[in-house]
């Protein structure tokens, strides 16, 4: 059921990819620390855009991952509340 979404939206991406190297073709020098490259601009762009995405997964990691582990443990509790809940009724049915 998410499949067709998940695939426009990367056909989306892909064209907004397309569309932006189509526009900005021409090459741009890239000065770091250690000496300095030619790229294209649309790379560039896309460069900026993929780290700034990985950075944002690195910094929300923790964040999920305790969300998780809270979720596992209240699914768990309410696991033992619903049998809990069960066994009064079977035991009350009883008597």
């Amino acid at each position: 059921m998410t499949f067709i979404p998940k695939f426009i939206f990367i056909i989306f991406i892909l064209l907004f990819g397309l569309a932006l190297y189509l526009k900005n073709h021409q090459l741009v020098t890239l000065n770091y620390y250690i000496g300095e490259i030619q790229l294209s601009f649309s790379l560039v762009i896309i460069l900026a855009i993929c780290v700034g995405v990985l950075l944002g997964i690195l910094v929300n990691f923790p964040i999920i991952m305790r969300i998780k582990k809270n979720n596992h443990k209240l699914e768990k509790k309410l696991k033992n509340i619903e049998e809990e809940i069960n066994s009064l009724r079977v035991s009350a049915l009883k008597d």
